[in-house]
């Protein structure tokens, strides 16, 4: 090994499981690359005071050799470049000259098996099984472990692993869904049913449920009847049965656990979830047998939370049986034993949409609103179900309005897109509440269905027949108006944009004369730089001569000229998009946008907070004006627009945050 040659770093700011996958990944790629690696156990901003002390687990001596203090981390990491950097290459080459030159290799990857272009990650997996004894541990965490090895290892024995605790009795967690965390136990029995003359270990956050399993299945193993670990830290009893876990032969669990997948990324293989290990027609038994558990009442789940969480489950797959009658029955006593959860009324005003209770899907929405536990994804989609409620009403003005809050707030929720799709293709949305836009274009420029039940409340079938709109569109020309700073970053993301452009080129009822599909169409090219800025401009002018009364052509022109450095002519492209309508607040906003960007500031000021004033449902121009007397110090001025925006958006933390600094 060279002298000064560069090392890996890892580290994690979370949880255990993720922190031992990043060392073992530290470890093979030290191993293959010829080199060491140093472990930066307190980044900055870490989150999981349970781990503050490793010695808890980790041999002194070893500690010594690996672990970084904050003066060693900041001389390594001075010219380190991230892993992700070279997991483009087709060759080690540029990292083996990065590391021969001294320089380090930061490593932050914590959940996936870390493998290169030119490595085959399948010969790769099998080798963290053994990583794990690359690490020294104290002599008490050894000696569990070596009681793992010898009860566990090469017996056949089938890991599972439920997830419950935070999610049923924290804050905030009890207070939205986790369907890719909690699995009802009817899926774990029926798999320990067909495993019946197999040995197999239970895990679980909430040891109760381990002790129910136990009485119908006696032969079933837990932790303690490994070791005793009653007088471990925390710290020390989750590393000991992660290590437990994934010593078994096959581990069982939840789509996302980040324990479980630990577990099994450990043991050197990949984690299975029911669906592997099930048919289909035994997971359909499952879900009937939740189902039948729901309509027995509340008292059979741990408490009304559980009881909640396991519903949400059973309410979909009813729903997508067109049993949504009984999905809303069978809701109403969790509420009535006292189940707080917020998203709860969220999933019974849906069960009255699908049936077409209008009044009632209204009032639960409404009143499931005014919970402040409220997630913010689940504001928006309340927002969005409450507009296509008052869609299907015809008063169109306040749909408009609930759909404007919930668009600006979370425009990539699925949900979102969806009730918006169904309130454009029925003519619901008032296209004076939003800014321009190319609304007949939008109504053709579709994408893919959903995934079913993947970060999805509805059934989507029974909001939109046909196929979401994809309302990237939208963002392309006004992100600014988004809160999300994921929707805000389109103009960075290949897939979003190429997504657009194959819902354009797929649209079968658009002419390509047709100028709102030119301008997209070049608008898109010069994101994706396959045409040339001047070309854009040209092509953008030429549009605009054509269509000079379309206020969305000269906003392009006008951002177009101003990437080019082009202010002058920038700003008076911005000006004619403002004179098609000089009242228009989004125009407004856009115009002042403008102006700060190429630096003129006080002008630009002045048109965003005159673009507050005459907006009265756009959370982010009244959160932008509200700033900008923040920073002038007009703290009354800045307290009325901040609360206005509070109110249009109340999960949006920075609102609350500046108007505590308003003195509101």
């Amino acid at each position: 090994m060279t002298p000064n040659r560069g090392v890996f770093i890892g580290q994690r700011k979370d949880r255990l499981g993720a922190r031992l996958l990043m060392m073992l990944t530290c470890i093979r790629l030290a191993e293959d690359f010829d080199t060491h690696y140093r472990i930066n156990w307190f980044p900055q901003g870490a989150d999981a005071p349970e781990l503050d002390n490793p010695s808890e687990l980790f041999d002194p001596e070893w500690m010594r050799r690996h672990f970084l203090d904050q003066k060693g981390y900041d001389r390594l990491a001075r010219d380190a470049l991230p892993v992700w950097n070279f997991q483009g290459d087709k060759s080690p080459d540029r990292m083996m000259e990065h590391l021969e030159a001294g320089r380090s290799v930061l490593v932050e990857e914590g959940f996936e098996v870390l493998a290169f272009p030119w490595e085959d990650v399948e010969a790769i997996r099998p080798r963290y099984r053994d990583f794990i004894r690359k690490i020294e541990f104290t002599g008490d965490i050894q000696a569990v472990m070596d009681l793992a090895d010898a009860k566990l290892s090469g017996r056949g024995v089938t890991a599972y692993h439920i997830r419950r605790g935070d999610i049923l009795n924290a804050l905030p967690w009890k207070h939205t869904t986790w369907p890719a965390k909690i699995e009802p136990e009817e899926l774990y029995e029926t798999h320990l049913n067909k495993m019946r003359s197999k040995p197999a270990i239970m895990f679980s956050d909430q040891p109760e449920l381990i002790t129910r399993f136990q009485k119908r299945h006696p032969q079933l193993m837990q932790m303690p009847d490994i070791a005793d670990l009653s007088g471990m830290t925390r710290a020390q009893r989750d590393f000991l049965e992660l290590y437990a876990m994934s010593r078994a032969d096959q581990v069982v669990a939840p789509f996302i656990s980040a324990f479980s997948m630990a577990a099994a990324r450990v043991s050197g293989q990949q984690r299975m979830v029911f669906r592997d290990v099930l048919s289909e027609e035994e997971i359909h038994q499952a879900n009937e047998a939740v189902i039948q558990r729901v309509a027995e009442g509340p008292g059979t789940f741990l408490n009304a939370s559980e009881a909640a969480h396991v519903y949400a489950k059973a309410a979909q797959y009813l729903c997508a049986q067109d049993r949504c009658e009984e999905a809303l029955n069978l809701g109403q006593p969790i509420l009535d034993a006292g189940a707080d959860n917020a998203f709860l009324p969220l999933l019974q005003a849906l069960n009255a949409f699908y049936l077409g209770k209008w009044k009632q899907s209204e009032s639960l929405a409404r009143e499931g609103l005014k919970n402040p536990h409220l997630w913010p994804e689940d504001y928006a989609v309340l927002c969005a179900l409450r507009g296509a409620v008052l869609g299907a009403q015809k008063k169109r003005w306040a749909a408009g309005r609930e759909f404007a809050k919930a668009f600006w707030a979370k425009p990539l929720r699925p949900d979102v897109i969806v009730f918006g799709s169904r309130m454009l293709y029925r003519d619901q949305l008032p296209f004076r509440l939003f800014p321009p836009v190319d609304w007949h274009l939008q109504r053709q420029l579709r994408q893919r269905r959903f995934a079913p039940f993947n970060n999805l409340y509805l059934v989507q079938n029974k909001v939109a027949v046909r196929a979401p709109c994809n309302l990237d569109m939208i963002l392309l020309d006004w992100a600014d108006l988004s809160l999300d700073q994921r929707a805000r970053r389109l103009h960075d993301s290949p897939a979003r944009l190429e997504a657009l452009k194959t819902g354009l080129d797929v649209a079968t009822d658009l002419s390509s004369d047709d100028p709102a599909v030119q301008s997209l169409r070049f608008s898109l090219e010069r994101h994706t730089g396959e045409i040339q800025p001047s070309r854009a401009i040209d092509k953008a002018r030429y549009i605009v001569s054509q269509h000079p009364d379309q206020a969305l052509y000269h906003k392009r022109l006008a951002e177009l000229l101003a990437d080019e450095g082009d202010t002058r002519q920038a700003r008076l492209a911005m000006a004619d998009a403002l004179a098609c309508d000089p009242e228009n607040p989004f125009l407004v906003f856009a115009t002042g946008l403008l102006l700060m960007r190429i630096d003129v500031q006080q002008q630009g000021e002045r048109q965003v907070l005159h673009a507050a004033e005459i907006d009265n449902g756009t959370a982010a121009i009244q959160g932008a004006a509200g700033q900008i007397h923040l920073k002038r110090g007009n703290k009354q001025q800045a307290r009325r627009f901040l609360e206005r925006a509070t109110v249009l958006c109340p999960t949006y933390k920075r609102f609350g945050n500046q108007l505590k600094r308003a003195g509101g």
